[in-house]
Formats: structure tokens, sequence, C-alpha cells
């Protein structure tokens, strides 16, 4: 299908395909909206940046009688952020229609979404855990509900939501249309497609993931001690409209912002221990372009579609071949030219290479300085005495300022061999406790 016309949609959804400038359907929304449409239940197999939020979107909007105050569609997902940008999505898709859609997720007022819902909503947006506390409050009511979607299915279950997940299935109208989409389709997920699906239609893009053709991939082999110093490096060269720098774990995230600021780079941090609120504020901040470098873990990145995102920076290594296409997806939007950069420490050069190999065109190895490394090249003429003794002289009066410095700053206290480690090891403990805690007073509530 070359037009979104030929699946014969109301007016007022073509209306709003045409303002977000959609031209013509992506592969996954050529064979799951005809589907869907015939009213079959789909599991839809694709990776994040293919299109499948608007495959689920479009169908629903099709289907929603705005003539009636029921809740009709809900959709579910593993983050808040995903579940913002989702209710975002539907939004400008019905800017032409007299649909209300509202967004369920944990860190706000759960009494201001109480209130919502006494008003006509068509269509609910959630994470799980929020979605069911409604549903045991007896302020959110699924008793006429014709769709139910779960993206990122195998995210959702990851996490630990498959009771949850359950538990709202169980809790909606029996005959319902279940939409699933998912960018594996694990054992997890296949059992509760076969519990609660009738007989879903597969729908599997080809198994190459790509990344856009619009986005220049690179990478460099870098100690992870000089890391820091080399991204620094790369954004003062580079220097991006907007960029998001990619870590592994909420600690580097908080500590790479540190270091960029002392660096007069002005970056923030999102992650999950930040308040709904604040986060919030923080991508409002950077939509605006208050400040240019967003450093980011992956699961607070979720959903994350800022427009004007020029460059990535994965300043750790992803851990699959998914997270790597999801971070890269968050420039060359749109048709947009973008620029994904990754440091790689030399023990992971072999990894990051089966990842490339994974993705259409591969990244190109860069060298500091801009040369490439040529094994064939002519070692340096070897530097004559005065030379070398004019270098001598150099690291001797670069050892005697050390020195120096070393002497006008205060003494710090020696730091006993592994005490760090020991002193993260005893934290992390401490929180494993409290989070066992926490699931136990939980459990003992839902039995009471």
């Amino acid at each position: 299908m070359e037009s979104f016309k030929g699946f014969n949609l109301k007016p007022e959804v073509l209306q709003g395909i045409t303002n977000l400038y959609y031209k013509k359907p992506t592969p996954i929304q050529r064979e799951t909206i005809p589907l869907i449409l015939k009213g079959q239940d789909v599991i839809g197999q694709a990776q994040t940046g293919t299109g499948k939020t608007a495959a689920f979107v479009i169908p629903m909007l099709e289907m929603i009688e705005a003539d009636k105050k029921d809740i009709q569609a809900l959709v579910m997902t593993p983050t808040r952020e995903l579940a913002i940008q989702i209710t975002e999505d539907i939004t400008a898709l019905s800017k032409h229609m007299d649909i209300n859609v509202l967004s369920l997720h944990g860190g706000q007022d759960i009494m201001r979404q109480i209130s919502k819902l006494q008003g006509s909503i068509h269509i609910v947006v959630g994470t799980p855990g929020r979605i069911l506390d409604h549903l045991r409050r007896e302020t959110l009511h699924f008793g006429r509900i014709k769709m139910l979607v779960l993206d990122e299915a195998d995210k959702m279950l990851e996490m630990g939501f498959l009771e949850e997940v359950e538990e709202v299935f169980i809790q909606t109208a029996q005959k319902k249309q279940v939409l699933l989409f998912s960018a594996t389709i694990p054992d997890d997920v296949r059992k509760l497609a076969h519990r609660f699906m009738n007989q879903p239609q597969i729908v599997r893009l080809e198994k190459k993931q790509i990344t856009a053709e619009t986005t220049k991939e690179s990478y460099y082999v870098v100690n992870q001690s000089d890391k820091t110093d080399v991204l620094v490096q790369l954004i003062k060269d580079s220097r991006p409209y907007l960029a998001v720098i990619f870590a592994n774990t909420k600690t580097r995230v908080n500590e790479l912002v540190r270091r960029l600021q002392e660096s007069g780079i002005e970056a923030e941090a999102l992650h999950g221990d930040l308040s709904q609120k604040k986060r919030e504020q923080i991508m409002d901040r950077f939509r605006e372009a208050k400040f240019q470098y967003l450093v980011a873990t992956d699961i607070a990145a979720r959903g994350l579609d800022v427009e004007g995102i020029t460059h990535v920076f994965n300043y750790d290594m992803p851990s699959d071949v998914e997270s790597y296409i999801h971070r890269v997806g968050r420039t060359g939007r749109a048709g947009q030219q973008g620029v994904a950069i990754s440091l790689v420490s030399p023990r992971q050069k072999i990894i990051f290479n089966r990842i490339s190999k994974a993705i259409s065109g591969g990244a190109e190895e860069k060298f500091l300085g801009g040369a490439k490394r040529d094994p064939r090249a002519r070692r340096p003429r070897e530097a004559t005495k005065d030379e070398r003794v004019s270098t001598a002289d150099v690291k001797a009066d670069y050892r005697e300022k050390r020195q120096e410095s070393g002497r006008a700053q205060a003494k710090k206290p020696r730091v006993k061999p592994g005490y760090k480690k020991k002193a993260a090891a005893e934290r992390e403990k401490e929180q494993r406790r409290n989070r066992r805690k926490k699931v136990g007073e939980i459990y003992r509530r839902k039995n009471k």
C-alpha cells in the first residue's frame, strides 16, 4: 500500500496523518493496519523506530465512537515516558476528532487522575501498576472496552509486570480485540498471547535490523579512563544542536553530568531516581533547547522523541542490538540528518563489531585527530638528541608543576584499597533488602 488513503480511513484520521507529514505507511503499518481494521487480534514484532505506535493508533482512532463516553481503548506500556509519548501521538493524530485521551502513570497526583476519569475519556494510556491501582479503587472501568494494546510487551514482562498485566486482562471486557507489539517474542510473551488472544495474526518484519539511512554512525576505540576527556573533545569539535548521551547506570549518568558541567558544557541527567515531575520538567527544557546535552539511561529514555536531536553519543556500550538501535533512533528522524558516535573500550570492540554487523551499513571506525591509522604508514623519524633533551625538559617542568600543585592543596586522607567497592556493595545490599521489604509489604496488602 503506497498511501494511507488505501486503508479507507475517516477524513478526520487522514487529516491528522497529513498534519504529521506521514507520506506512506511503513512496513509494519502496511501489514498490521488492514488486519486490525478487520477486528483481528495481532502480534506485531518490530523494533523501535519502525512506526509501530501509529500502526495501532490509526486503526484505534478509526474504531472509536466519539459520541459514547465509555473508555473504548486501553494501551499499556512499561514506562511512564513511553506512556506520555504515546498519549502525545494519539492527541496529535486525533487533532480533528472529538476524542479524549488520558495518561495514567506513577509520579502524578492520583486524585487529579480520578477527577479526570469522572469526565468523558475514550482512550487510556498507562503503566500496569497505576492502571491496576485505579481498578482496585474502582475509579476505572473497562466493561465496554473494545481494544487492548500491549506495547513493548517483552520489556514489560522483563520488568516484572506479568502478574499486573494478567490481572488487568481479567478485569477488562471478555470480548475485545487484543494487539501485542514487541521487539522480541520470548516464551513469557508467547504464553501471555496464548492465554488472552484469539487466534492472533503474527506480523514479523525482516530479521535484519537497521538504523535510519540518514544517520551517520561511527565509533572510537578508547580506554575507559579516557572516555570523558574524549567525549568533551568530540562535543567541542562537532558542536551538536541537541544531543543525547547514553550511560548504563544512574551513578555513571550523575558523574558524567558533573564532569561535563565542570568542562563548561550544559548537561542535565535523566534517570529512574528522579521524580516524574522533575523528569517532565527536564524534558520540556530540553525540547525548548534551554540546555543542549541530555545524559540518560536506557530506561529513562524509552519513548524519548524530541525534534532536533542532531547527535547521539554512546558513552557506555549498549547490552544488545535492540538497545543500540533504540539509542541511535533518537537522531536522524523524519528524514533529518543525524550523527551517532560510540565510545568503545578495546575489550568491547569485538562485541561492538557484532552489533555493527547486524546493522545495515554498519558503523565506521574513526581515530582521534581525524586521521585513520594505516599499518603500512612509515614510522616517524627518531628525535634528534637536542629534541630528546627538549622533551625531557618539558616533562620535568610538567612534573614540577604537578608537585607544586599537590603541595598547595590540602593533603587528602588515603583511602584503603577496596574501600569504595566494599562501600558500594554494602549500599547495594541495603537497597536490595529495602526492595524485598517493600515487595513483601505490597504482597501482604494484596492478600489481606
